[in-house]
């Protein structure tokens, strides 16, 4: 009586091979569930840097144009020192010319 019987030998070996095909896919998916919601993740994550790089792109954009609008070359603001100076340096000679004239400086 201690034999097994075929019946049940023929079960267990039927039984044990779905378990393991039972548990391998649970297990697959398992693991695909947990990538597709990392997946998701990281979809949503490159859409909102996307949005932040849109905004930055557009704001930078906007920021070299009001310092365009704002600033000026230093060509154009060497010319403007060289206007002053010169304005300056007529002045000073205007009021070397009335200084003269009432006497307070001698003469050259």
């Amino acid at each position: 009586m201690n034999e097994v019987p075929q019946w049940a030998s023929f079960a267990v070996a039927l039984i044990v091979p779905a378990i393991a095909i039972l548990g391998f896919w649970m297990s697959l998916s398992s693991r695909l569930t947990k990538a597709e919601v990392t997946a998701s993740e990281a979809k949503d994550d490159a859409k909102q840097a996307n949005e932040k790089a849109t905004l930055l792109s557009a704001s930078f954009a906007l920021y070299r144009e009001q310092i365009a609008r704002e600033y000026i070359h230093r060509e154009v603001m060497r010319e403007v020192e060289d206007r002053l100076t010169q304005a300056i340096e007529r002045l000073g000679d205007r009021l070397d010319r009335v200084l003269e004239r009432s006497g307070f400086v001698p003469q050259k």
